[in-house]
């Protein structure tokens, strides 16, 4: 399949020392990580890189429009304009 040789050793070695804790989750089982927070980690290298003062991994589009709304303090009631031809997150995560 086109797009595998992207995928050198170390790639694999990252996702297999996640996939081994068996904890799939941002959040919680610290005691079962082994020491691995690759989520927090590549936040935290994101934002270095951007220059931003945070970063957040989010699990989809939709969801991070979402969390990007609710961080401008967007809610209930709120004008937000879209365009009329769009995919359905971006009014999804309006309404």
């Amino acid at each position: 399949m086109p797009g595998f040789e992207l995928f050198s050793d170390e790639e694999r070695k990252h996702v297999n020392d996640v996939l081994e804790t068996g904890v799939l989750f941002r959040y919680g089982f610290e005691g079962a990580r082994n020491g691995h927070f690759k989520a927090l980690e590549f936040e935290k290298k994101l934002a270095q890189i951007t220059g931003a003062g945070f970063s957040h991994l989010c699990s989809s589009g939709t969801a991070a429009l979402c969390t990007a709304l609710a961080a401008c303090g967007i809610g209930a009631g709120d004008e937000v304009i879209v365009p009329p031809f769009t995919f359905v997150a971006t009014f999804e995560a309006v309404i």
